[in-house]
């Protein structure tokens, strides 16, 4: 009987441990996988702004600001919501992207509950945003470049840059 209770007591222990371990990697797997949607929407981005340039309408890039970078990728994120105007986020699935109407900003919901029932949401937000890029010294009667499209993302949570 002894011998019993030994193995599951450490049955118990190699258990805990493999969950611990399967959370960290669970977090690393969506680190790598909203990186990679970042990357895709910052592509269709510039993929818009040349389409934009190559037609002689560099005059509507400032109405990109604030567009759903989302409705410029050739295939939507499996995980991807739809757009919605001030959404109750509690509500919304965690690891989903979001675009909110409301103050034109994508939002990834991060997935950080744990496997004890625990919740918590942090928000990834990102915004197509319009720079306007600097005045060239070289020449005195130079005019000002013209104005560039980013996707920024708004604030560090997670620590995605």
């Amino acid at each position: 009987m002894f011998e019993l209770a030994v193995v599951a007591s450490l049955i118990a222990v190699l258990a805990g441990v493999l969950l611990s371990r399967l959370t960290v990697v669970q977090q690393e797997a969506e680190r790598v996988a909203v990186q990679q949607t970042v990357a895709a929407l910052r592509a269709g981005l510039r993929m818009k702004v040349l389409q934009l340039y190559v037609a002689g309408q560099q005059n509507q890039l400032p109405a990109l600001a604030g567009q759903n970078p989302v409705d410029w990728l050739l295939e939507k994120p499996v995980n991807y919501l739809g757009t919605y105007t001030a959404p109750a986020i509690e509500k919304l699935p965690q690891s989903h992207w979001f675009f909110d109407q409301s103050n034109a900003e994508l939002i990834y919901i991060l997935n950080r509950g744990n496997i004890f029932g625990g919740y918590r949401s942090e928000l990834l937000q990102f915004k197509v945003s319009l720079q306007q890029a600097p005045l060239a010294s070289a020449k005195p009667s130079s005019q000002v470049d013209a104005p560039q499209l980013a996707l920024m993302q708004m604030g560090e949570a997670g620590g995605l840059k």
